[in-house]
């Protein structure tokens, strides 16, 4: 039982650096301990640490969020005005995997919040479709939230093995996988024995005109297309190592990893010091 405890208020610590309140499922999703959800209500409804509010629980330790829901409401409406450019994306045949990822796949979104996407693509695909989501977050009336990034190819899938990395594959929020998610979990199994309750999100469906610009007709092209995507990921891996400060950024032919405010590094700070590492 001390190791249920712990793992109890390893999931609070957790979410306490989110700002985020959890329900009694999240709160199983996250677990770190093999348990069953009648064990874990038990466990909470027997403790002195944790209450029950409407559908959260909350931890005498951690304080509310009272912006919460508020937050929730920004996460919904950025979900809903961005389906249709998802459906685009999804349409790709070139992308074997599309997922929210982010603050909005775990159902909140502050005010400045945006629409953190993973794309997953064929083979020396990765930097034609990484332009097709930034010309649509820029053009087009839906895109204006899209975030894409990370783009990645079916041969670059291998994550690093870090609590952090677990609980953002996990708590993704599938959108099309023809291949590339399945080839994800499948090769990083270890995310399994980190959170040994979870289990992979039911997938959104997304809906609306697909219509691309012009030019994508040309990227996909079997021989100028080829010659496109060389020439545009050495230019672009160029440009952006040059104007990264960021060490969680990773740019090369089958990786785009644009993670310049290098918030993994800061959560894994604050968690490390709530835990007393």
């Amino acid at each position: 039982m001390d190791s249920f405890h712990n793992s109890l208020f390893e999931v609070s610590a957790w979410a306490s650096i989110f700002h985020h309140q959890l329900t009694e499922q999240e709160i199983y999703h996250n677990f770190r301990s093999k348990i069953t959800l009648h064990d874990l209500q038990n466990l909470i409804d027997n403790s002195n640490e944790y209450y029950r509010e409407d559908e959260y629980i909350f931890s005498k330790k951690f304080p509310k969020n009272i912006n919460f829901q508020k937050w929730k409401n920004n996460a919904n409406k950025i979900l809903e005005s961005s389906k249709e450019v998802l459906a685009i994306l999804s349409s790709c045949n070139c992308i074997t995997g599309l997922a929210i990822t982010g603050s909005v796949a775990a159902g909140v979104a502050k005010d400045d919040g945006d629409l953190d996407i993973l794309i997953i693509t064929k083979k020396n695909w990765v930097w034609r479709a990484r332009s097709l989501a930034i010309f649509l977050s820029h053009r087009h009336e839906s895109g204006s939230y899209l975030c894409p990034n990370m783009v990645i190819d079916e041969s670059s899938l291998e994550m690093k093995n870090s609590i952090y990395v677990a609980r953002e594959l996990m708590q993704m929020i599938p959108i099309k996988d023809s291949g590339g998610l399945t080839k994800l979990f499948s090769q990083n199994k270890w995310v399994y024995k980190e959170l040994p309750n979870s289990k992979i999100k039911n997938k959104l469906l997304v809906f609306g005109k697909i219509v691309y610009p012009w030019w994508w007709f040309v990227m996909k092209s079997p021989f100028i297309g080829r010659f496109i995507e060389l020439w545009e990921s050495n230019r672009r891996i160029k440009e952006l190592k040059y104007r990264s400060k960021s060490s969680e950024t990773f740019y090369t032919k089958s990786i785009c990893r644009g993670h310049e405010n290098e918030h993994m590094k800061r959560i894994e700070k604050k968690y490390s010091s709530i835990m007393g590492d």
